[in-house]
Formats: structure tokens, C-alpha cells, sequence
């Protein structure tokens, strides 16, 4: 730093001279310089708040579709009615039971597979068999006139005579070849008689009716009888077959 009063060089930063004493320019304007800038007050400087973004708005969820309309409730199918149970046809001889019978009243065979009532039942073929005529059957609706001779007498005033050593009683069946003596198909209409029910036999001593191993038995006097067991027939004796009464007339 150059002295105004003298010229001599002095460092940089002295307040005096060196060579003259002489205060030096630069440390007389210093103290100027820095009481004026201590004299200024910095300005505070105001800086705007920095605003906060917003967080993004949900999006919107999308309006539900309308319900969808309830249909109309379905009307309920009637259940069937089950018909009426007839007569059930025995598969072997084609016979006619009762409903609710295990075994042929006939035959004896199972009734599981029978068809069901109303269908129809084709006989079965026999081979070897022989065709038979069946003999005429007397009118039902005129009662036989009454004799001398041992017979059988239905309710119905029908008489059955008793002619041979060997009777068979019981119903006619053509496809079977079976046409008893006593033959008690017209008056046994819900088929409690078997084809071979019973059998009357001619002895010396009298007359016996054996039981054939029916479905429905039989009964002498009320007292039903057991089976292939000969029982005495007297006169008056009432004889029943299933349902079907007959009175024993030995004169």
C-alpha cells in the first residue's frame, strides 16, 4: 500500500507508514467502510411458504348396477297318484292272486317278478303238452234240481254232485289242462280258491276231503283244517274253500 505523504510502499493491511508515519488512505476509509456497512441493517428477506400438495382425491368408485329382477317362482309339478293295485298274474301259469300275495295260490311259484296289474301275461308254452277241450260249463243262474245222490250244495243253491271216487275241487284254468269236478271259478270272483284247493274221496266207510296245501284253506264245521290231513265228511257238515260255503248232502 503506496503512503500519500511519502510514496513508500507499505504491506498490505498496515494503517500507518513505515517510512513517514503517515496514516495510510486505505485505513482511514476502512473504518469509514466498516461503520457504514455496520450503520446498514440487512433487510430480512421474507420467502414464501412453499405450499404442501394436496394429497390426490380418491378416485370415485363406480356406481353399482341395478338389481337384477327376481323371477317368478315356478309352479310345483303335481306328484303323481299311484293306481290302484289289482290283481297280480303269476309269471309261471298266469294265474290271477290277490295284491300283496308272496306265492302263486295256484302254482305256488314267486310273485317278486310278476308283471304289474293290467299288463298283459302271455302262457306259458308247453311243449309237450296235449290239447284240451274244455267240457261245456253248465249256466250258473239256474240252480241244479235237488236228488237222492250224495252232493255238494253252494249257498247260491247250486249243487255239485259227487259221482266219482276222486273229486277235485277247486278253479278252472284251460292253459293248465285243470277242470275240477267242483269247479267253483263263478262263485270265487276275488280268487281265494286255488286251482287244486281240496280233493273228496270215496270210501267204503264214507266220504273224506283232504286239503291240498291251498293258499286260503279250508274248514269242516269252522274248523279249519290242516294240509293233506283226510277229514270225515258227514251229512249236514258245512265245507268252506277261502270264502266259499258249501253244505255236505249225503241224501
Amino acid at each position: 500500500m503506496r503512503c500519500n505523504v511519502c510514496g513508500a510502499d507499505n504491506l498490505e493491511g498496515a494503517a500507518y507508514c513505515e517510512d513517514c508515519g503517515a496514516r495510510l488512505p486505505m485505513a482511514a476509509a476502512q473504518p469509514t467502510q466498516e461503520a457504514s456497512q455496520a450503520s446498514v441493517a440487512p433487510t430480512p428477506v421474507s420467502v414464501a411458504p412453499v405450499p404442501t400438495p394436496a394429497p390426490p382425491a380418491e378416485a370415485a368408485a363406480p356406481p353399482l348396477p341395478p338389481p337384477l329382477p327376481t323371477p317368478p317362482p315356478v309352479p310345483a309339478e303335481p306328484t303323481p297318484v299311484a293306481p290302484a293295485a289289482g290283481p297280480t298274474a303269476c309269471p309261471a301259469c298266469g294265474a290271477q292272486n290277490l295284491p300283496g300275495v308272496a306265492f302263486c295260490e295256484d302254482c305256488g311259484a314267486s310273485l317278486s317278478d310278476a308283471p304289474p296289474s293290467g299288463a298283459a301275461v302271455s302262457p306259458p308254452v308247453h311243449y309237450d303238452a296235449v290239447p284240451v277241450t274244455a267240457p261245456p260249463i253248465t249256466p250258473t243262474s239256474t240252480p241244479m234240481m235237488h236228488s237222492s245222490r250224495p252232493r255238494l250244495v253252494h249257498t247260491s243253491g247250486r249243487e255239485f254232485p259227487l259221482e266219482k271216487d276222486t273229486i277235485l275241487l277247486g278253479r278252472r284254468s284251460p292253459v293248465d289242462g285243470i277242470f275240477p269236478e267242483v269247479d267253483l271259478t263263478d262263485y270265487d270272483t276275488d280268487s281265494y280258491i286255488s286251482r287244486r284247493h281240496g280233493r273228496i274221496t270215496r270210501h267204503e266207510a264214507g266220504y273224506v276231503y283232504e286239503d291240498l296245501g291251498s293258499s286260503n284253506g279250508s274248514w269242516v264245521n269252522g274248523n279249519k283244517l290242516q294240509a293233506h290231513i283226510q277229514q270225515p265228511l258227514g251229512e249236514g257238515n258245512s265245507l268252506r274253500l277261502g270264502k266259499t260255503e258249501m253244505v255236505v248232502r249225503l241224501s
